[in-house]
């Protein structure tokens, strides 16, 4: 379980990395797949390691159509014939498409064995590569899925899906090193806001809590109404010593919901005791 320091200003990493799990969760795509959901987010759990990350998928506006798939139950040599004679990218879509049917039926390693196929023949599949890797963690083969991604990153370094995955990865163990990946060529902030939630998260892991509680304001600029994004910024005000503006953050928190068990009660128990310092 989450140790929480409620009573100190300084804040336990611990629950800094419980904060990027939660972040992470609700950012969670495909609602319209509930059992596809539950699984990629799987590893989000109370006592996770890792975060939640539900792998991208292409806007409909682009140019690139959804692929109306003829069988979700096309073995996967099927589903690679029929990809071959598609652009690459819509190769990689079809075949993340058929793994994602898969997970929805309960075939687990039939979508690890297309994905791992479909990468191998095509390594430049980047959208498989990032689904087989959240496949991975969700089922806790970290090992595997660091391999997956760095040979991905090796390829397309500046792939933001890599960058998210892997700097999750390694943020318990090495926060600077996830930190420098993610300063690397990083997106617009309107583009990918979870991004820089994660970003924020590390700037203040790793001591850099005024960057952070700019970064913090930024997001908030975009969704005022994130109830776990107001409490990541009531804990940095409170690292800074900024009580009464702490206390507003974690009362804002509270009125939107941080949904996590774990995080309401940490936001509950330290407004309660900030109000308890006025």
């Amino acid at each position: 379980m989450i140790s929480l320091c409620l009573n100190q200003r300084c804040v336990s990493p611990v629950l800094l990395l419980w904060l990027g799990l939660s972040l992470a969760a609700v950012s969670a795509r495909a609602a319209e797949a509930p059992s596809r959901l539950e699984f990629l987010n799987s590893f989000g759990a109370a006592d996770a390691v890792l975060p939640s990350e539900q792998p991208q998928r292409p806007p409909t506006e682009q140019s690139t159509p959804r692929i109306d798939l003829e069988s979700s139950a096309l073995p996967a040599d099927n589903a690679l014939r029929s990809a071959r004679a598609m652009t690459p990218e819509a190769q990689d879509l079809t075949v993340v498409q058929q793994a994602l049917e898969q997970i929805d039926q309960g075939q687990i390693p039939e979508a690890i064995a297309l994905l791992t196929e479909f990468i191998a023949s095509q390594p430049q599949a980047h959208q498989s590569r990032e689904t087989l890797a959240t496949i991975l963690l969700a089922r806790g083969e970290t090992g595997q899925a660091q391999r997956v991604l760095t040979r991905g990153l090796e390829l397309a370094p500046n792939f933001v899906g890599f960058k998210k995955l892997f700097a999750r990865l390694v943020m318990a163990a090495d926060p600077a090193r996830a930190l420098a990946l993610l300063a690397e060529v990083p997106p617009m902030l309107e583009q990918d806001p979870e991004y820089y939630q994660l970003y924020a998260l590390l700037l203040q892991q790793t001591g850099r809590v005024d960057d952070a509680t700019a970064m913090y304001q930024r997001l908030l600029q975009i969704d005022p109404t994130n109830g776990r994004l107001w409490l990541a910024y009531a804990v940095a005000l409170d690292a800074m010593g900024l009580v009464e503006d702490a206390r507003s953050a974690h009362q804002t928190a509270n009125r939107y919901g941080v949904g996590d068990p774990t995080l309401n009660q940490y936001n509950l128990q330290r407004l309660k005791s900030l109000r308890g310092n006025r």
